[in-house]
């Protein structure tokens, strides 16, 4: 069984039926709405979005269809999903065989992953082939973004580019060692180097004996999984992060939120906001939990006193509520703001945009 079904009932395990399946579509496919931002960290499902782009809502009731009939999910409520015990088993048996989902963070990397590749690819190309005296080549990537930064960065001196390339075949080669020889194949077979292209993903599929999906994963997983760790570690993975790290410092703000972001930090107060760009208060809101989800140095001190949003973080310790309402219960002075902005910044980076 493919691993789309894997990654469809684990979600659905997840989330325990607090949402309806659109909602799950919008998070496998990368909808960029406050409420899937939102709900892929507030049930821990972060690696899961946009795991699923590309697929149709129709593949994707096609495979709540198929779930339905093995009798792994089944339909609690109308178009509300729930995982058996029999779903339970499943994934337990599948849980070793797609350990590889557990490095990937579509929610943080997904809108980059394309640009960093590009860069990516084209620098090992052309790395690869200064080191045979190759200069005369089709470059793998025609991207002129993509080029200019690999231009810039390209080291200029023969001895400059053997350090370079060993230092970079190191940083690679401490990444993939966490990762089985499956994933590393497809990583590694898809770069290309002198005198060779690197491979389609049909063409790694059908080397392995895999669905083309899971051959995707695979290498979005290690490549996921590249970006954490040139970011957390810069000095050690120095060549990777001087590829990749301009990239990853954007934050995954959706395009009206990040508009906000940027009017907030001319001066504007959020009333100025609300009327020079005709928003609703709930949509100020949802930029709001946005940008106190993303931006690390966006302060609650204007919103939420310090003692009362450590309270709301000891309770959601302690219970892990994932719905709103039982938290606004416990702290009926509180606004639903306010609590969705405490989850987001420090709750364990969960917030949610429904109240049910």
């Amino acid at each position: 069984m493919d691993v789309y079904y894997a990654i469809i009932a684990d979600v659905l395990q997840k989330i325990k039926g607090s949402r309806r399946s659109s909602g799950i579509y919008y998070i496998l496919t990368g909808k960029k709405t406050s409420q899937s931002l939102s709900d892929s960290q507030w049930f821990q499902i972060e690696n899961y979005y946009a795991a699923l782009k590309g697929m149709s809502i129709n593949q994707f009731n096609q495979a709540l269809d198929t779930l339905c009939s093995m009798e792994i999910i089944e339909l609690k409520n109308e178009n509300i999903f729930i995982v058996t015990k029999q779903g339970e088993r499943f994934l337990a048996e599948r849980k070793e065989h797609f350990s590889f989902l557990e490095k990937l963070n579509g929610l943080k990397y997904s809108s980059i992953e394309h640009e960093c590749w590009q860069v990516i690819t084209l620098y090992v190309q052309a790395l690869s082939n200064s080191l045979y005296d190759n200069y005369d080549y089709p470059p793998v990537i025609r991207d002129r973004d993509a080029a200019d930064k690999v231009k810039i960065l390209y080291p200029r001196s023969e001895q400059q580019r053997k350090k370079t390339a060993s230092k970079l075949y190191n940083e690679l080669l401490s990444i993939l060692k966490d990762f089985d020889s499956e994933s590393n194949e497809i990583f590694v077979k898809k770069l290309s180097g002198f005198n060779r292209v690197g491979n389609t993903f049909e063409q790694s599929a059908r080397e392995r004996g895999l669905s083309k999906i899971e051959t995707v994963l695979r290498f979005r997983a290690v490549l996921h999984q590249l970006f954490k760790t040139a970011d957390n570690k810069p000095e050690e993975f120095a060549v990777l992060n001087s590829l990749i790290g301009d990239f990853i410092e954007v934050p995954a703000l959706t395009k009206s939120a990040l508009i906000t972001h940027q009017m907030l930090q001319r001066g504007k107060n959020i009333q100025e906001v609300m009327k020079l760009r005709n928003l609703k208060s709930s949509t100020m809101e949802d930029h709001l939990v946005e940008i106190a989800r993303e931006i690390p140095e966006f302060s609650l001190h204007p919103y939420i006193d310090e003692k009362q949003k450590d309270r709301v973080i000891d309770f959601y310790n302690k219970t892990k509520e994932n719905k709103l309402r039982p938290i606004k219960e416990a702290f009926p002075h509180l606004t639903y703001l306010q609590i969705r902005l405490v989850l987001a910044k420090e709750g364990g980076k969960h917030a949610t945009g429904s109240r049910a």
